[in-house]
């Protein structure tokens, strides 16, 4: 795995641009903006994720929806929200629990079972000691496939 595991789990804003497709100024706008969580670390320093990746991915097929600034943030911010994903074809909903760790979930769960994940995402939390400044990612799941 070696340097490739790195270059996947720490991207700086110019590798993040070029694999979104996204400029980095753009970038810049989503997270002043709060369509994107800010990077980890500061200045030199800061990096993004795989998460920043999947909601710049997210942001993209929204915006080819041509949907407004406004109208993607709600949409991003809904819980339980259903976006196209990747894979097998399912989609997936995932709680991002503190970075580099998510609990994933089918989105055809009946209404039951998905309260009781949902209640397991947030005992999880608690167990990890997440108390970090990524709020709006953990009222509710994003789903994927």
């Amino acid at each position: 795995m070696g340097e490739q595991g790195a270059s996947d789990t720490s991207l700086s804003i110019r590798e993040l641009a070029a694999r979104s497709g996204v400029p980095g100024r753009r970038i810049r706008y989503y997270i002043a903006e709060g369509l994107l969580p800010p990077p980890h670390g500061r200045g030199r320093a800061a990096h993004y994720g795989p998460e920043h990746l999947e909601r710049l991915v997210e942001i993209q097929a929204l915006r080819s929806q041509h949907l407004g600034l406004d109208e993607i943030r709600q949409r991003l911010q809904r819980p339980g929200a259903a976006t196209q994903g990747r894979a097998d074809g399912s989609l997936w909903r995932h709680w991002e629990l503190r970075p580099g760790v998510l609990l994933m979930a089918r989105a055809d769960l009946d209404e039951t079972e998905m309260q009781r994940v949902e209640a397991l995402a947030s005992m999880a939390r608690q167990l990890l000691g997440d108390t970090g400044r990524e709020g709006e990612r953990r009222g509710g799941g994003r789903s994927f496939r």
